[in-house]
């Protein structure tokens, strides 16, 4: 009989110990998904897998008039979530853009009349395929005395595109 009792010692004393194992096992696995490190380790910022996109006007462009509209063609599926159209002096330009949850490769935004600036600045932002937010911008200018916006600012980014792991940088 008594060996009995030490048999059960051992036993609900390995019970705490393979729960205890579970947990550590289950708080390693998450400390090591990009889900718990998303929020605080710095990610890639490179482009490597970032959706490639061409846009209308070009960046640096200079056009003969003002544009109606402006168009961004992805390579792949994209959700829009923001865009947005700045001026140097007036700053943002409402544009009326309204988010849609559908996703697609091709986004037109008609335009109000704009009026002579030295450049408009284009800033957008899109969820890939796999969710990671891609912000981007690019820069025209327009009219018969008009100058490249690069020639404004020195070092200017050309059609530059970051990955962000937080939507909350929108």
């Amino acid at each position: 009989m008594r060996r009995a009792k030490a048999h059960n010692v051992v036993s609900q004393s390995r019970k705490p110990t393979s729960s205890l194992l579970l947990y550590l096992s289950l708080l390693f696995s998450l400390l090591d998904s990009s889900v718990v490190l998303g929020q605080h380790a710095m990610p890639d910022m490179s482009n490597q897998g970032s959706p490639q996109v061409s846009t209308m006007p070009a960046n640096n462009e200079v056009i003969a008039k003002a544009p109606q509209s402006i168009m961004l063609n992805f390579e792949s599926e994209v959700r829009l979530v923001k865009l947005a159209l700045k001026e140097t002096k007036q700053g943002e330009i409402l544009i009326d853009f309204r988010y849609s949850p559908a996703a697609g490769m091709h986004y037109i935004q008609p335009l109000p009349v704009l009026a002579a600036a030295d450049y408009y600045k284009v800033e957008w932002a899109v969820l890939d395929a796999n969710g990671e937010l891609v912000r981007g911008s690019f820069y025209f200018s327009f009219g018969d005395d008009a100058e490249p916006p690069s020639s404004y600012m020195e070092g200017m980014d050309h059609q530059m595109q970051v990955i962000s792991p937080d939507y909350r940088l929108l």
